[in-house]
């Protein structure tokens, strides 16, 4: 079974594994994705996620749109209450216009079109896309807050954004009496580690805010097995391959197959567990197209790595590691 974790200071528990449907209704039929939905949810899982990001940076596509609109009628049809699953969205927008307010109006109007799509009365947890000072940041947190005290959010969380900006829009929230962000989304892997391992997750630790770890597979790259073979389409496999493969991603996938091979695992389990080890991490998100895919990475979130294992992963994986100087000792 899929355990869960406290999420943040929200009271609320969230399965340790949350399920993407960005490909739902698209890449993926609705049969195997209600299929899918289901065994998840009778695994214990709670969490799912699902995106209202668009091509032009701030309407909905209609592929992304159809994943709201497949769990909404997936959950429906399942009878299962509000409030039972925890449904995070993700947002990304670029008002069209830049005067004062234009950001206020267009998340309110993303949330109400997501909350119509997805049939709730209030999404459970909005994701923000960070992407840099496009917005006054007082004006962007106070926007937040209308959206929460008008009962159309229950919790905020952002994505990508870096620790120091996050530590000033946790002091701004508080100085402000605003609700604040209670999660912070990122990549984390294996492969990448050094953006937000250091700073970023000592800063959620100490305020409570939930780490939701994306892409803990770095993208399909460490679920390749020693005979060099994976389930990757070939563009993605192409993407990864130029990005990873190099001496430090060879020796990362070594050491992963080398650990695999001693727990009679997948290379696929080895880098969740070693996500799911790390205690600030609340939840790592996971993108799955068949039930084998999937009861793999729940087996996977078992898997109980020793001691050796993640001093060999961690110095496999020296060069993505950020050591903070400790001022005491300088």
């Amino acid at each position: 079974m899929i355990q869960q974790r406290p999420f943040g200071r929200t009271g609320r528990k969230i399965s340790e594994l949350t399920l993407g449907t960005l490909n739902f209704g698209w890449q993926t039929d609705e049969a195997t994705a209600f299929a899918l939905l289901d065994a998840y949810h009778a695994a214990g899982g709670n969490a799912i996620q699902t995106a209202a990001l668009g091509a032009d940076h701030s309407l909905p596509s209609v592929a992304l749109m159809q994943t709201e609109d497949l769990v909404a009628r997936w959950r429906q049809s399942r009878g299962i209450p509000d409030g039972w699953l925890l449904i995070a969205t993700r947002f990304r927008l670029r008002p069209a216009g830049d005067e004062r307010g234009a950001f206020a109006r267009a998340l309110r109007r993303q949330c109400e079109e997501s909350l119509r799509r997805l049939r709730t009365a209030r999404l459970d947890l909005v994701l923000f896309e960070w992407d840099g000072e496009r917005v006054p940041v007082d004006e962007m947190l106070a926007a937040f807050d209308q959206v929460v005290r008008a009962g159309l959010v229950r919790s905020l969380g952002v994505a990508d954004m870096p620790a120091w900006r996050l530590a000033d829009c946790l002091s701004r929230s508080y100085r402000n009496s605003w609700c604040r962000w209670e999660a912070l989304q990122a990549d984390y892997s294996l492969m990448v580690r050094a953006r937000f391992e250091p700073e970023a997750m000592a800063l959620c630790r100490e305020q409570r805010v939930a780490f939701l770890a994306r892409s803990p597979l770095a993208g399909g790259f460490l679920t390749r097995r020693e005979d060099g073979e994976d389930s990757l389409p070939f563009t993605r496999r192409h993407w990864l391959n130029a990005r990873f493969d190099n001496a430090y991603g060879e020796a990362a996938l070594a050491a992963v197959a080398e650990i695999a091979a001693r727990h009679e695992a997948s290379p696929a389990q080895v880098a969740l567990a070693w996500v799911l080890r790390n205690p600030v991490v609340t939840s790592a998100t996971i993108g799955v197209q068949s039930r084998a895919q999937l009861d793999e990475l729940v087996q996977g979130s078992r898997l109980a790595l020793s001691e050796a294992d993640c001093a060999q992963l961690a110095a496999a994986t020296a060069a993505e590691e950020v050591r903070l100087v400790d001022p005491c000792v300088v």
